[in-house]
């Protein structure tokens, strides 16, 4: 057998898709402000077949930016940077890729009347630290920005690679990845197709391994993530699908496909069965509710939750005996059951799910140690609870303690069985 030894096309190229994203600020670095748009990224440009091979933040310094522009870490053919494109001194995002680039700035006279026009509009006066807005590395596009002053950036460097810069303000990112790089990726030839995504939830991440090697014959062609707490993602090669599968193995711990994790899959379950949930939260604090509600579309099947962190509020809002908490305590049984059916009469809805626990880093004691989570889920037929224990710190027991509970009023919503609960109490 002859190899083929003709030429691969553009298309064909495996850096074609390969993106490197930077974002600028000392705020990042100093632990000021969450990084959050190389999530966006990675979420709306995976789905397309694009790989996202490195992320860094670099500081506001002179030279910091240019550096990494010149000299990346692995040859991608994309950069995408997010901030430093304010009007202060210290946004030089501009500058920085100008020097990248070994090009002046100039001034854009259009981006300044629209700057200007912005402004105006909303009854400030320009000042001359928004005409900084205004420049653009000689050959750069500016990308229209309505939403704020910062025109974003798109320009070829030296290397080949293709350059975008995004102001780094969420609302402005988001609007501007939105008008201009989605479609510029849906406007290239070749995307290659994405896999299936596999989600777990409770399942060690090295038996899940080893299932999925078994189902596809080999150890290479799959990818995955830990996604959080507890919950994994599969993402399978292209062609292969384990669905069915996934279901007659591991049951009510199989959430789905699609990457929308546990909260996605119960709104979206909860919406084509036609139930509704409400939720009753003490040690989680709002957490579950914050989750829900995260999810598009979720007012569909959720009109509301109460925060019960006091004993007083449990009684005030949501009709806790005093009693029952002074006899047994306001991590129990009991207290879990009273705010769940408390829950459910009030809401009129379908389902309701209750969460009380020591979290820590106090208030533990021998009989109920520092993450002690009771649990308590009512429907109009039953009501039932479970006690977990847990480890780690109060921000793990939180976590754990959300994603249980919105992967039990799945198992709820969606008829499974939820093992090594108690008998339920009609």
């Amino acid at each position: 057998m002859i190899a083929d030894e003709s030429p691969g096309t553009e298309n064909d190229s495996p850096l074609r898709f390969r993106i490197g994203v930077i974002a600028v600020g000392d705020e990042i670095l100093e632990g000021r402000t969450q990084e959050r748009h190389g999530r966006s990224i990675a979420r709306l440009l995976t789905p397309l077949g694009f790989e996202i091979c490195w992320h860094m933040t670099v500081a506001d310094a002179p030279g910091a930016l240019s550096a990494v522009l010149r000299s990346p870490p692995t040859e991608v053919s994309t950069i995408i940077v997010s901030g430093g494109l304010g009007p202060t001194e210290d946004d030089r995002s501009r500058q920085e890729i100008a020097a990248a680039a070994g090009v002046p700035l100039e001034h854009d006279e259009h981006s300044w009347q629209q700057i200007q026009h912005y402004l105006e509009q909303r009854g400030v006066t320009p000042s001359q630290s928004n005409r900084r807005q205004a420049y653009r590395p000689r050959g750069a596009e500016m990308l229209v920005n309505d939403r704020g002053t910062a025109p974003g950036l798109k320009l070829e460097l030296p290397t080949g690679v293709t350059l975008f810069a995004l102001p780094g303000v969420p609302a402005e990112f988001d609007a501007m990845f939105a008008q201009h790089l989605l479609p510029w990726a849906n406007s290239l030839p070749g995307l290659k197709q994405q896999g299936q995504i596999l989600e777990f939830i409770g399942i060690p991440e090295a038996k899940l391994d080893d299932w999925i090697v078994s189902q596809i014959g080999a150890p290479d062609q799959h990818h995955i993530c830990v996604r959080g707490i507890s919950q994994i993602e599969v993402r399978l090669p292209v062609g292969v699908s384990l669905e069915d599968a996934a279901t007659q193995r591991f049951g009510a711990r199989f959430l789905g496909v699609g990457g929308i994790g546990v909260e996605g899959h119960l709104v979206t379950d909860a919406t084509a069965s036609g139930q509704s949930i409400t939720m009753a939260e003490s040690c989680t604090g709002g957490m579950i509710a914050a989750r829900v509600t995260d999810v598009p579309g979720s007012s569909a099947v959720f009109s509301g939750a109460w925060v019960c962190y006091s004993n007083r509020s449990k009684h005030r809002e949501l009709g806790v005996d005093p009693a029952l908490i002074e006899l047994h305590g306001a991590v129990s049984q009991e207290v879990v059951e009273a705010l769940a059916e408390g829950a459910l009469a009030r809401s009129g809805a379908d389902l309701a799910l209750s969460v009380s626990g020591l979290a820590g880093p106090a208030g533990g004691t021998e009989k109920k140690p520092v993450g002690t989570v009771w649990m308590g889920l009512a429907t109009s037929e039953a009501t039932r609870s479970h006690c977990y224990r847990w480890t780690g710190d109060r921000q793990r027991i939180r976590e754990m303690a959300t994603n249980v509970a919105l992967h039990l009023l799945l198992t709820a919503v969606r008829g499974q069985e939820i093992y090594g609960w108690n008998e339920s109490r009609s």
